[in-house]
């Protein structure tokens, strides 16, 4: 198949419309809905208030639909990237010519929303790798490869080892390299980077006082107001309730603050090893 200029099409990936992150919402706000709402709210005639109780699942799915990803195309000559359905309709581009990319390598990534738990993003159980595409102009790219079940996560998907093979093979074909600015790193730098990106995002114990503090908050909040003659209003509902949010909001700030300094460190490190392959690749196709 081969399309205007972009040359023959060498992979085709189709990513899955919502994240493992997104489709866990989703279940939970469908329990909340649709069982729990029922019997705890059925009683005292609170559900459905009128439709009101199906507003969060409208929400996640029209969240679901605006963000749901296109395909992504390898060409002879280039690159279609997925972009969510926002970006496409806002014009965003896609297709990039090899021509306009200095730097092709594996770049770490977070599953979205992850950060929403600090548990599983400190394990790096939800760091997996994509293609990282650096254009001329300095632009940075990131085509995602997210499997569909929390239960297959692993660093390297299926889609990704595919479309990374298909593409090394063809930097291979015509002698181009996949990678022009890596920076260099000596055996011990290698090293400290990779211990800093083997440690704990943040602490565990931070993580559990984090999230089991609210509810000591919210109790300690309500019975200082009462004691001091405020009733139990709306007002000071809202006041207790946003003052047990800021612990785990705070953990989940941080969170997001070092999973980002670490995938940055491990696409670091991705871009030299692939420099150094390609190197390696090169010297052992010499005569």
């Amino acid at each position: 198949m081969a399309s205007d200029d972009r040359g023959a099409l060498l992979y085709a990936y189709r990513p899955i419309p919502a994240n493992p992150m997104t489709v866990a919402v989703l279940l939970l706000v469908l329990v909340v809905t649709f069982v729990i709402g029922p019997i705890a709210a059925g009683p005292e005639a609170l559900w459905p208030l009128g439709g009101l109780c199906f507003v969060p699942l409208g929400l996640v799915l029209g969240a679901i639909a605006v963000f749901k990803p296109s395909p992504t195309f390898v060409f002879e000559e280039g690159i279609e990237i997925s972009l969510p359905w926002w970006r496409r309709l806002a014009g965003g581009r896609r297709y990039y010519r090899w021509s306009e990319i200095r730097d092709v390598y594996p770049r770490s990534y977070e599953v979205a929303g992850s950060f929403l738990s600090p548990f599983a993003s400190s394990a790096g159980t939800l760091v997996h790798t994509g293609l990282g595409l650096e254009t001329n102009d300095g632009g940075r790219l990131l085509v995602r490869f997210t499997p569909g079940s929390i239960r297959t996560f692993r660093s390297e998907s299926q889609g990704y080892v595919e479309a990374m093979a298909v593409i090394r093979d063809r930097f291979a074909r015509r002698g181009e390299p996949m990678v022009t600015t890596a920076k260099r790193f000596s055996n011990e730098q290698v090293l400290e980077m990779q211990a800093h990106a083997r440690e704990p995002l943040v602490p565990i114990a931070g993580v559990f006082l984090a999230f089991f503090l609210p509810p000591s908050i919210v109790a300690a909040v309500l019975v200082t107001l009462s004691a001091a003659g405020f009733g139990l209003t709306p007002a000071v509902l809202i006041i207790a309730l946003a003052l047990a949010l800021v612990p785990p909001a705070a953990s989940m700030a941080r969170t997001l603050r070092q999973s980002e300094r670490r995938n940055e460190i491990l696409s670091e490190l991705a871009k030299y090893q692939e420099h150094l392959r390609e190197g390696a690749g090169a010297a052992g196709s010499q005569p």
